[in-house]
């Protein structure tokens, strides 16, 4: 919330040509060239028609290695900024975010900005895979005590909202159901949306909300890399820095666990015995048992009404995925209405 950058998604295109002429004025200008054809990274907007970035491995005439970033869609915030200004904050040697090199915000008369940094592809990501084992869980763990006590709080580079975190729900539900429609995918008949949307907002309406916080939105295994010469943790996907309301620490972690799943056997049941793990890990991290709180399973409600309505509802499916991914959806359906009959009932008690 509060850094939408998949506001850019409805009008994106593959972006090729773009990537050719920044390529070749990026390495006219800085003397970086690309060392890889392949790219190591394209951020797609749930569709691989749709580019936002594109990452490559880059060289230059001493032999030394970096990494390009292109940004290919307008920004609120450029990120070369952005970890500037986070870095110099953090209260610790053993989280950081890339060492830069050389950056250009994005503007309109270019088409794109960049980044050239630190080649940290060679760093083992916190997890090998997007379902971290017992050992990563561990040190997800340890990553997230230093992240809560020695770089939150932070001072923001955005303006705090000026509504509520409720209202604020309300607008990401509308933003991200306007591309699910866009979309040429769909997977979920658009009646089983609507009810869900209306039980949703419901639930909504009655959870009680103890304000923003600002973070890092992004902070799944996935996103994190180890520098074992350093013992530190390295942070990516910064441009996600927002305001977030409590537990989405470890909501978003948990979440991506889930969206790793490829068991064409996965039950709702797997993800309640998940979600369990990585609450005991909150408690640990903080003292405080997420269980406890409606508000812990008002953001799991809230992914997976996003899951089935977009991240899985509305995205490509390649063939050799189709099954597991329809098998992961029917557990998110499941959960969905599981954690939705919980809160129903709550309100029907509150109402007698």
């Amino acid at each position: 919330m509060g850094n939408q950058i998949t506001n850019n998604a409805i009008g994106a295109d593959d972006a090729k040509e773009l990537i050719e002429r920044a390529v070749k004025e990026v390495s006219s200008k800085t003397g970086w060239r690309l060392r890889d054809e392949q790219p190591l990274f394209s951020g797609r907007y749930y569709d691989s028609k749709k580019v936002g970035s594109f990452v490559a491995r880059v060289t230059n005439d001493e032999g030394a290695s970096a990494v390009l970033k292109l940004q290919l869609r307008p920004l609120p915030y450029d990120e070369g900024m952005i970890i500037r200004h986070i870095q110099g904050q953090i209260k610790t040697s053993r989280v950081r975010l890339p060492n830069l090199f050389s950056d250009e915000p994005w503007n309109e008369a270019r088409g794109y900005g960049f980044l050239i940094m630190e080649d940290a592809s060679t760093f083992p990501r916190l997890w090998a895979s997007h379902c971290p084992t017992a050992e990563e869980m561990k040190r997800h763990e340890e990553f997230l005590k230093l992240f809560m006590h020695d770089v939150l709080p932070i001072e923001p580079f955005l303006p705090a909202p000026d509504v509520s975190v409720r209202e604020k729900y309300r607008e990401a539900l509308n933003h991200f159901s306007d591309i699910a429609e866009a979309s040429s995918y769909h997977h979920v008949d658009p009646s089983d949306i609507k009810r869900m949307k209306a039980v949703y907002l419901e639930v909504l309406d009655r959870v009680e909300f103890d304000g923003f916080h600002f973070t890092h939105g992004h902070l799944s295994g996935m996103e994190i890399h180890e520098d074992k010469s350093s013992d530190a943790f390295v942070l990516f996907s910064n441009l996600i820095w927002s305001f977030r309301p409590t537990y989405y620490e470890v909501v978003f972690p948990l979440w991506v666990d889930l969206m790793g799943i490829r068991d064409i056997d996965v039950r709702m049941q797997d993800m309640l015995v998940r979600i369990d793990e990585w609450a005991e890990i909150w408690q640990r991290v903080t003292g405080i048992d997420p269980r406890e709180h409606d508000l812990f399973y008002f953001l799991i409600l809230e992914r997976s009404m996003m899951t089935v309505m977009l991240d899985l509802g509305a995205s490509e499916w390649t063939g050799d995925e189709i099954e597991a991914k329809q098998a992961l959806l029917n557990a998110w359906e499941e959960l969905f209405a599981h954690l939705a009959k919980q809160f129903q009932r709550k309100i029907s008690d509150c109402n007698t």
